[in-house]
């Protein structure tokens, strides 16, 4: 047997083999070269963004170590002065009172005032509902707004409604108001 026919006999018998082999060397090359275009390009990418937010991180810790202490100190002051400046639970009075006040610049009146008190356990703070009406001129009730809208006591306008009424050929508004404000507890 010649050497032609020898190879010609073992291509005969493996040629399946042969074939397999060089479909998986192909498969092979292609994944290297797919390996280094595609993944090792965007692997170099991520460790770069990675090792920027390592930086940025360590940087931020820093912070927070030197000097972020001083920030949330005043974080803490500033809280602190808000909670001094909530007047105490006592000065209700005072607040409707100030209502009160506010409706006699305006030249309307306040019939009555009804409130209802729940304690914030989120802020420790004891808040009250108050709801009250009162009718005038349009410019009057405007100014009774105004009035509360420049209130150096803590509140928030709820609900509010204006209807219109006439009465002896004046126009008259009845503006019905709820309002929230917040009183601290009495110092022990």
């Amino acid at each position: 047997m010649s050497r032609d026919q020898w190879i010609q006999v073992l291509w005969d018998e493996n040629r399946g083999k042969v074939l397999s082999l060089l479909l998986i060397i192909l498969l092979l090359a292609g994944l290297q070269i797919y390996q280094s275009f595609q993944v090792t390009p965007q692997l170099e990418i991520s460790s770069v963004q990675l090792e920027k937010s390592r930086t940025e991180l360590r940087q931020a810790q820093q912070r927070v170590v030197t000097g972020g202490g001083a920030k949330i100190s005043g974080i803490a002051d500033d809280l602190e002065r808000f909670y001094r400046n909530v007047p105490l639970r006592s000065d209700l009075g005072s607040f409707i009172g100030l209502l009160y006040s506010y409706a006699g610049d305006a030249g309307i009146d306040i019939d009555q005032i009804s409130y209802a008190a729940k304690f914030a356990k989120e802020t420790a703070l004891l808040g009250y509902q108050l709801g009250f009406a009162v009718s005038g001129s349009y410019s009057q009730v405007k100014k009774f707004i105004y009035l509360l809208e420049k209130s150096p006591s803590l509140l928030i306008v709820q609900k509010i409604s204006l209807d219109e009424a006439r009465k002896e050929q004046k126009e008259i508004v009845r503006l019905q108001i709820q309002l929230q404000t917040f009183f601290r507890e009495e110092e022990q």
